[in-house]
């Protein structure tokens, strides 16, 4: 798989939790790399993925990637094509250091939902990661769907919100606590308020 985040398939709008979504895949990829630039393409196994249309597991897609960086700006442009759903989703983002912190914009768009995105048919996101001290990290993020949720293999036609706070913290070396809460306001379905604590530990 093209790296994960900056470098995956479009499986959402990747910023913070508060506004992604993970879809992992086992793949078969090649890519070229210099310092400041990157490229590749990858042959996924969809074996876990959403799949429409009475189509079965198992199937396949094809996903390329390029991206690079220029001095405090960094940019990612990923697509995906899912050969069962025979539908695609396209993603860009970029970040950029802007004052204590890291501004972070993206879009995603789905032909019609697919293993690559699900979730609308377009979106658009940001977030500001503010670095508070050596330690710690909160980063506030919203995102905007349209044409949100799905229903029998097509996207629906309301609209819907996303907002949400993420607080990394460093405890010790190599163990970390990553705190996120959000709020999701869809125009034809309840509001829903959810979030998660994890604490991880690197080897």
């Amino acid at each position: 798989m093209l790296r994960t985040p900056a470098r995956s398939a479009p499986a959402a709008v990747v910023l913070s939790p508060t506004t992604r979504t993970v879809t992992l895949h086992n793949s078969i990829r090649y890519q070229y790399e210099t310092d400041a630039f990157y490229a590749g393409i990858s042959v996924d196994e969809l074996e876990d993925s959403p799949f429409y249309d009475g189509e079965t597991a198992n199937n396949f897609g094809v996903a390329v990637g390029l991206g690079g960086k220029a001095g405090a700006f960094s940019y990612q442009i990923t697509a995906g094509y899912d050969t069962d759903n025979e539908e695609g989703a396209v993603r860009a983002m970029g970040t950029v250091a802007v004052g204590p912190g890291t501004l972070g914009l993206a879009v995603v768009y789905a032909t019609n939902p697919n293993a690559y995105y699900n979730k609308a048919e377009w979106a658009i996101a940001a977030e500001y990661a503010i670095k508070a001290t050596d330690k710690l990290k909160i980063t506030p993020a919203v995102q905007y769907y349209s044409d949100y949720g799905v229903t029998a293999g097509e996207f629906n036609d309301g609209d819907a919100w996303k907002a949400g706070v993420t607080i990394d913290y460093q405890i010790v070396e190599n163990l970390s606590t990553k705190i996120s809460v959000q709020y999701l306001d869809p125009e034809d379905a309840d509001d829903v308020t959810s979030g998660f604590f994890r604490l991880q530990r690197a080897f």
